[in-house]
């Protein structure tokens, strides 16, 4: 059920945007755009416009198994889960489905099962996938009954953090797997503003390995790390400025076998001094992408600024994995960019 009688301020509506960005067709950061090099973002998120970006997103199948056990959880524990309404404006929807464990888990693996793979490979995933998930599922329960208890819970909503909390020209916006705060009656705005903590789900699965003489992929056990990706934690550091580093963020690993939960407990960079560190490595990150920009912003139009901005970004095209869901075309544009064609 939708609930539309909620007035909500859109963090993406910023009235006044800096000229770079008014140029380029961007309004605003995120922990995603932070986890790949400053080429590879300028070239996605500057050159590329955002329907070619969505064009992009094909999915794969450790990423479409993922999504299945946070749709799992979250429709299992949440009381309001925000949603794409009319306009795709986000808005809070009361969770009213029938909180049944395995019928909530058979809906998801038969969603994940008509996921067609992009490839062989993609399709030897999916198979050994499906043998994992339900384990991963059953962890997934474990671990957050121990988190949530009675409390309320809300999920996928959006978090915008703009000037008054950085020293950003443009708002950082994610979007929080859980957060959990005080249950009780009173209004629907006191509900959705209790907060006593958040949470970032993440999930391993077993790495493709190579093939065997008789064509079957051999694969990797994952295991949960043994501390937690720094990208993961600058993505809990954005949710805990949010928040004026006043709310503990839990970063739940799940695979097969194990979970493991990492807070202020076990992991210093999630203490109050280490979420700052880290949120003070995000924005250093942007603010040096925006004075590149806004160094070449009165060029006359888009494509002569990014062209100005890639003579002093390094596009290293050798990174891991920033170029890596581009197609062919649109990597030898990337090459184009930068003279190395």
């Amino acid at each position: 059920m939708i609930k539309t009688d909620v007035v909500l301020e859109d963090p993406l509506s910023e009235k006044a945007l800096p000229l770079f960005a008014t140029k380029l067709g961007t309004n605003h950061h995120s922990p995603t755009q932070f986890a790949i090099s400053d080429g590879a973002w300028m070239f996605k998120y500057c050159y590329m416009s955002q329907e070619d970006r969505r064009a992009l997103l094909l999915g794969s199948s450790q990423m479409k198994a993922g999504v299945a056990v946070n749709n799992v959880l979250q429709n299992y524990y949440s009381d309001v889960i925000w949603k794409f309404g009319p306009h795709r404006k986000l808005q809070p929807s009361f969770n009213t489905k029938e909180k049944n464990k395995l019928d909530l888990i058979n809906d998801e693996i038969i969603e994940f099962k008509n996921y067609e793979p992009v490839d062989e490979k993609d399709r030897q995933k999916k198979e050994k996938y499906l043998d994992e998930i339900n384990s991963v599922i059953v962890n997934g329960f474990a671990a957050m009954d121990g988190l949530f208890s009675s409390h309320k819970i809300v999920s996928e909503e959006q978090i915008s953090i703009d000037q008054s909390q950085s020293n950003l020209l443009l708002p950082i916006v994610g979007r929080t797997d859980f957060r959990f705060g005080n249950a009780g009656s009173g209004s629907l705005s006191s509900f959705l503003s209790s907060t006593t903590g958040i949470v970032e789900l993440k999930t391993t699965w077993s790495k493709a390995g190579k093939l065997k003489v008789d064509g079957e992929r051999s694969f990797i056990r994952s295991k949960i790390p043994a501390k937690p990706s720094f990208n993961h934690l600058v993505q809990c550091a954005t949710y805990a400025a949010k928040y004026d580093f006043k709310v503990p963020v839990y970063l739940v690993y799940l695979n097969k076998d194990e979970y493991k939960i990492y807070d202020s407990n076990n992991c210093v960079d999630l203490t109050v001094a280490g979420l700052q560190r880290c949120f003070k490595v995000l924005c250093n990150t942007f603010r040096r992408r925006e004075k590149i920009l806004g160094t070449f912003e009165e060029l006359g139009n888009k494509n002569q600024i990014i062209k100005a901005a890639a003579q002093v970004i390094d596009p290293n095209f050798d990174h891991p994995y920033a170029w890596s869901s581009l197609p062919r075309e649109l990597l030898i544009e990337a090459h184009e960019l930068w003279d190395q064609i």
